[in-house]
């Protein structure tokens, strides 16, 4: 009954044009790990996104390759790195959820990126890149500390993460004499955040390789190095803005096989043209100039044989290729006279350039770099001279319809704009109709005109209250008018980049809308670091009476600075909860914490009956727990902050507690490893509450290490309202 309640809410406030009730949280895609596999293996991955709940649906689509259809949630993997200073500490952070499940590539599966998608029940989202290989693969073993050399053997592609932030990783290989050893990273082609900076090292750390000013074609960062002698040299990365965090991606390919720094002439897809490297004779059209601004100053002259009348098309392909080159194009007639001009963006090669000769003769086009001191044998281009139609006749006219993103989310009882973008091509001008082709029952868009020489325009789609919660195909075609009986037809993809082709493969999601929200006050107050903060909340149930859980959101409005919290239990028809936050004993003093919480719950569909996980998250101030951190009341000292570990032994280390004047009772000390530790043991002890002086034994095994990493002390008083934590490290060397 009261579900129905809930449901007939819904109808009236979208009737009603209030649209509170319809909300959601749509999921997020933040990463795939590892972000690719050697075909005719299965690889098991990690997911991470936000609001993807206990399980999702997972997707990956190319020819051979086929993903777990579902994925569920896995132990979220942390490192907190080292503290943010301010203002750092103020940007918006994002905690993805780890899900689990595999991606089976088969023996001839076609090698190259592939698409992936994760939906819910209250939508979908894209923009996963998964990439098919031939060469063996590795993936990091991700530990918290300073960097451990990893061995590999070449070639190989390994995946890693740099996590967390100023996180550095070593790939150690063995180079031969005179054999050049190539490293290329693949990052920001997945989606990765990571910017990669890459050099080699030899083993005393001593940089033997940096970085290519311009990658090789195809890769976002590469390093070429020939050995004088053998031996073990490491290939380092880490981001070059030292950021970091779990979508920090990459797959970093170490080979000694030539890969080209660029490609002279330029590759492209066949397009009927005579491609030319000579400019010494007068060219006739259609041609292709292909040319090199090969030092700094110089300039590239071509001779075109040009007819009066007749309209040329010149349209140069540099940075489409990966080209450094910033060029600008001079055309001139045959009496010298300036005709045409072009020249590059910061980003993008120059305008098509037209050019309609006033009188027969030979024109020259020049070629040269738009930046001074620039030029290099990578500065390639490629220069397509093509006749375009004569005066009194028609070019065949087009349109290419593209959408910004694979995958849509439409909330039930409400709707979503999607953005259509027409390139139009060959002198076509016309207006463009849009419409959607097979929409589910429930789902309504009603064509919408994308007017002449206009763009794009937005094509609504809305569902209705009873459209069933599901993902389908958007297919989204265009008709263009270019004359009385003349109807163009296209159907909107996805663009590719460099690294991606384009895909027609787009889908959207009904979402189910979320009843309930987080509601409470503005509240801003102090507390003291090492302790529990609680906040009060309650929770606007909309008719829904179901179990609703609580726990730190996913998107948070600032980086949370090491505050953790659990998961609570609302039972049925409970609204008002207090929230515990444990705020770390090392967070800076002054700092601003604020956490926002998250509310999820089953909920049963009115329509069908299914039920659905859904969430409510805001980080509206009146949603966070808004504090300023004040000194903690318990403190610890520890006079040796480096010990020299000797396997076999024993070490006591001297500990001293200081209990604030309102701080009573007994202090548990106890030694935190680093998971990754071994051989490496020491018993807690108990601070008597009259005392403040103890001692620990840390007691090593023969077999111990790698001690990349501080092992933390941590000290308990517990009292009535919270336990009063301080934590202290010490630095372990052999």
């Amino acid at each position: 009954m009261k579900q129905r309640l809930w449901f007939s809410l819904c109808v009236l406030c979208v009737l009603c044009g209030e649209s509170s009730f319809v909300r959601a949280n749509p999921p997020t895609a933040s990463y795939i790990f590892p972000a690719g596999g050697q075909r005719g293996t299965t690889v098991p991955v990690r997911v991470g996104g936000l609001f993807l709940h206990d399980k999702c649906m997972f997707d990956i689509a190319g020819p051979g390759v086929k993903a777990s259809p579902e994925l569920v949630r896995d132990k979220r993997l942390w490192f907190e790195g080292p503290v943010l200073p301010l203002p750092d500490s103020q940007r918006q952070e994002d905690y993805p959820a780890d899900m689990r499940g595999s991606v089976r590539l088969d023996a001839n599966a076609i090698l190259g990126p592939v698409r992936g998608r994760v939906f819910t029940a209250q939508g979908g989202a894209g923009g996963l890149v998964f990439v098919v290989g031939d060469l063996p693969e590795v993936i990091e073993h991700e530990v918290e500390g300073a960097p451990v050399p990893k061995p590999l053997k070449l070639p190989v592609t390994a995946n890693g993460r740099i996590f967390p932030h100023e996180d550095i990783d070593l790939w150690e290989f063995d180079g031969e004499p005179g054999k050049t050893v190539t490293a290329y990273v693949h990052a920001q082609s997945l989606n990765s955040l990571l910017v990669p900076q890459l050099d080699i090292l030899d083993t005393k750390g001593n940089v033997v390789a940096e970085q290519m000013l311009h990658p090789c074609v195809g890769t976002d960062g590469s390093v070429k190095f020939t050995p004088k002698v053998a031996g073990k040299y490491h290939v380092r990365i880490t981001d070059a803005r030292t950021l970091g965090g779990q979508a920090y991606v990459y797959r970093l390919t170490i080979t000694t096989a030539d890969v080209p720094a660029f490609h002279f002439p330029i590759k492209v897809k066949a397009d009927g043209l005579k491609d030319v490297t000579d400019a010494k004779d007068v060219q006739q059209v259609p041609v292709a100039l292909n040319g090199r601004i090969e030092k700094s100053g110089v300039v590239n002259e071509w001779k075109l044989d040009l007819k009066k009348g007749n309209r040329y098309i010149l349209d140069l392909t540099a940075r489409r290729a990966e080209s450094p080159l910033c060029a600008v194009i001079a055309v001139t007639d045959a009496t010298g006279k300036d005709v045409a001009k072009g020249e590059s963006t910061e980003v993008a090669d120059p305008a098509v350039i037209a050019v309609t000769p006033t009188a027969d003769g030979i024109h020259t086009v020049r070629v040269s770099e738009k930046y001074r001191g620039r030029g290099g044998p990578n500065f390639v281009y490629r220069l397509a001279v093509t006749a375009a139609a004569t005066e009194g006749t028609t070019a065949e006219p087009g349109f290419r319809l593209t959408l910004a993103s694979e995958v849509f989310t439409v909330p039930r009882s409400g709707s979503f704009k999607v953005k259509v973008t027409a390139e139009r091509s060959g002198g076509f001008a016309g207006p463009i109709v849009v419409r959607v082709t097979d929409l589910p029952k429930g789902v309504t868009a009603v064509p919408v005109l994308i007017p002449k020489n206009q763009p794009a325009a937005d094509i609504t789609l809305t569902a209705a209250a009873d459209a069933a919660i599901a993902t389908h195909p958007l297919k989204i075609e265009g008709v263009g008018i270019a004359g009385i009986r003349t109807r163009l037809l296209g159907t909107a993809v996805v663009p590719g980049t460099k690294f991606l082709p384009e895909s027609s493969d787009v889908r959207f999601t009904v979402g189910f809308p979320t009843p309930f929200k987080i509601i409470d006050q503005y509240v801003m107050t102090s507390a003291p670091r090492g302790e529990i903060y609680r906040r009060k909340y309650k929770v606007d149930r909309a008719g829904f009476e179901g179990v609703i859980e609580i726990q730190l959101a996913d998107k948070q409005a600032r980086h949370l600075q090491g505050v953790t919290g659990p998961v609570m239990t609302l039972k049925a028809g409970e609204t008002d909860f207090d929230y515990p936050a444990y705020l770390p004993p090392w967070m800076e003093l002054g700092r601003t914490c604020r956490a926002c919480v998250m509310a999820t719950a089953k909920v049963k569909d009115p329509v069908d009956g299914r039920e659905h996980t859904v969430s409510f998250s805001s980080v509206e101030q009146n949603q966070q727990m808004i504090v300023v951190v004040t000194p903690g009341r318990l403190d610890m000292s520890i006079d040796r902050t480096s010990l020299r570990a000797e396997p076999g032994t024993e070490l006591r280390l001297p500990i001293r507690v200081h209990r604030g004047k309102n701080l009573t009772g007994a202090a548990k000390v106890e030694v935190v490893l680093p998971e990754h530790w071994k051989g490496v043991t020491a018993a807690p002890i108990v601070i008597a509450a009259d005392a403040d002086v103890g001692e620990l034994v840390l007691k090593f095994a023969k077999e111990c290490g790698p001690f990349n990493a501080p092992l933390l002390v941590r000290a308990t008083v517990e009292t009535k309202e919270t336990p009063v934590t301080a934590e202290a490290k010490v630095e372990l060397v052999r």
